[in-house]
């Protein structure tokens, strides 16, 4: 399905749909067997697809999209598209993807260059990793305050920069607070894989997380293990 299509067949069943930041998407008409336009839209981004430079320079323009992806061949039609969208929107990054390895691009046409192949994960953390941080507000958790656009925690007087996993591994367990979450659960939720196996990330991950909840780490009150069920996140002490 196109995702402009699956955009606005979300509106129409009431889904939310995220229309800020938007995302600006160009690629070429001819469809590809794998579609990592349609992957991001289905995480709840505004993603606009485009087939031509003229079209998304008028979009970039008129709309301010946070991020562009520029799905485009050769490495000489890419410097002169990101070159024509840096003038249509000089505040918007850009991502450039389906590239050769060892395609140099000159300085300054993109912020980030993804040469296939590459997972849909590391697209998905590259465009987060520029959307602008200041935008959103701060939350309160009790006693933590979390601004999940700038990716920033505040717990006892100090602030803290959470890397982007830890900040969805955060959000995941936050939204199942007081209650015992599986670490299969947590690997299938967070890191978006089947692969449940090994858990050494998810254990350095919760362990990181620690560092920063807990007055003492290693004996953690805040997020705890509950043996045979995973692990547990309260604010305030109390668990199902």
């Amino acid at each position: 399905m196109h995702v402009a299509h699956l955009c606005w067949l979300q509106f129409l069943r009431g889904l939310p749909i995220m229309a800020d930041p938007k995302i600006l998407w160009l690629e070429p008409s001819k469809a590809r067997k794998t579609s990592y336009a349609a992957q991001v839209a289905r995480r709840r981004y505004a993603v606009q697809v485009v087939h031509d430079q003229r079209a998304a320079c008028r979009f970039a323009a008129a709309q301010h999209p946070s991020v562009c992806v520029v799905d485009v061949a050769p490495a000489a039609a890419v410097q002169r598209v990101c070159s024509a969208l840096r003038k249509a929107a000089p505040k918007m990054r850009i991502i450039v993807v389906q590239a050769r390895a060892g395609m140099e691009v000159a300085s300054g046409c993109a912020e980030v260059l993804l040469c296939a192949p590459f997972t849909i994960r590391k697209l998905l953390n590259s465009i987060r990793q520029q959307l602008p941080a200041n935008g959103g507000e701060w939350v309160a958790h009790g006693a933590l305050r979390l601004h999940p656009a700038a990716r920033r925690l505040q717990l006892r007087g100090h602030e803290h920069l959470l890397s982007p996993k830890l900040l969805r591994l955060l959000e995941f367990m936050l939204a199942r607070e007081g209650k015992p979450v599986s670490t299969t659960l947590i690997v299938r939720r967070v890191w978006e894989t089947e692969y449940t196996s090994d858990l050494n990330t998810l254990h350095n991950h919760i362990n990181t997380l620690r560092k920063i909840l807990e007055v003492d780490p290693a004996h953690p009150h805040i997020l705890r293990t509950v043996r045979g069920k995973g692990y547990c996140l309260s604010l305030n002490g109390k668990a199902e």
